[in-house]
């Protein structure tokens, strides 16, 4: 982990080898630990390397704007999700990119110096992952394009920017970080769920060819407005389609295909999937019945909440739980 984190005051952030005797937080089962604590920052990095790829977890709270800088030292590709807060970032072989809570970036790069700035006062955690040329050569019979970049493009973004993590994608994160299995067949759980999503990503870059809508400035402002107004009803019943085109000042067309467009989701399915997954990480990580999280979610009827939890999840509440 070979990377250096500056106060606001010029002094190091020194790390510890292990995690922190009180951490109650995200777990990558099976990783190498780090950790450092100050009076203005508390970071606890994660690292679980396997064959061809490794996965890095880093999270805490910050008082104060933190700026990282490090060295990528393996060509290949690496992808950066943002689970809370934001970061900016910039790598000399690529350039600067901004990352807000739900979006990751791809990128392919050679060796190259990098820097982050985290913003301040409040948690933060991102999960990054690495593919050697090795593991991504095992794709170029599904994906082409992979040749192309491999032997011309040694540093390049794919798809040309970041985008919003999709459900599936975010799924996968949430599977890597409550692994359940043992350490005997933990390892062959990551292999799988690392290439999956591998996939995932490699599926967005070249795969999807939707119909292209141009979008002013205004009109990309008022769909992200609109995830912000939806994010506010996840345990109640949301705006209608109408309601919400009036609320942001768009037209009921432009605001679905522009939904679909930055956020990968229809507006109904992106709301499900807010919600579906706010009951599991209540369901994992709480005492609540599973009553009172149904109506946590805006599910009057215990019935269909569990229908829908299994029709997402394919388990139940309760055998989740158990």
């Amino acid at each position: 982990m070979n990377l250096e984190l500056t106060l606001p005051n010029d002094s190091i952030l020194e790390f510890q080898p292990g995690l922190p005797p009180d951490y109650d937080g995200p777990l990558l089962r099976g990783s190498t630990a780090v950790s450092a604590k100050a009076n203005l920052a508390e970071v606890v990095m994660q690292q679980l390397t396997g064959v061809d790829y490794f996965i890095r977890l880093s999270s805490g709270r910050l008082l104060k704007k933190i700026f990282a800088k490090g060295k990528i030292s393996q060509y290949g590709l690496y992808t950066n999700f943002v689970l809370k807060n934001d970061a900016r970032k910039e790598l000399s072989t690529i350039g600067k990119f901004h990352l807000r809570k739900d979006q990751y970036i791809s990128y392919l790069t050679k060796e190259t110096n990098c820097s982050i700035l985290f913003g301040k006062d409040e948690d933060f955690s991102t999960i990054d992952f690495f593919y050697s040329p090795k593991l991504l050569q095992e794709l170029i019979p599904f994906f082409p394009e992979l040749y192309q970049l491999l032997e011309k493009s040694p540093q390049t973004i794919l798809n040309g920017k970041g985008g919003w993590s999709v459900p599936s994608m975010k799924e996968i994160t949430n599977q890597i970080l409550n692994c359940p299995y043992d350490e005997t067949t933990r390892q062959f759980y990551y292999d799988i769920k690392v290439r999956e999503l591998l996939f995932q990503i490699l599926e967005i870059s070249f795969k999807r060819n939707n119909k292209s809508y141009h979008f002013t400035p205004f009109e990309t402002a008022r769909i992200h407005e609109a995830r912000s107004i939806l994010e506010k009803y996840i345990d109640k019943k949301p705006p209608s389609i109408r309601s919400l085109s009036r609320q942001v000042a768009l037209n009921e067309f432009k605001l679905k295909s522009g939904f679909r467009k930055y956020f990968h989701s229809g507006i109904s399915e992106w709301l499900m999937e807010q919600k579906m997954q706010q009951a599991r990480q209540l369901i994992l990580n709480t005492n609540k019945p599973v009553k009172e999280i149904a109506g946590l979610v805006g599910y009057p009827r215990t019935t269909n909440f569990i229908t829908a939890f299994r029709r997402q999840f394919g388990i139940t509440p309760g055998a989740l739980r158990r």
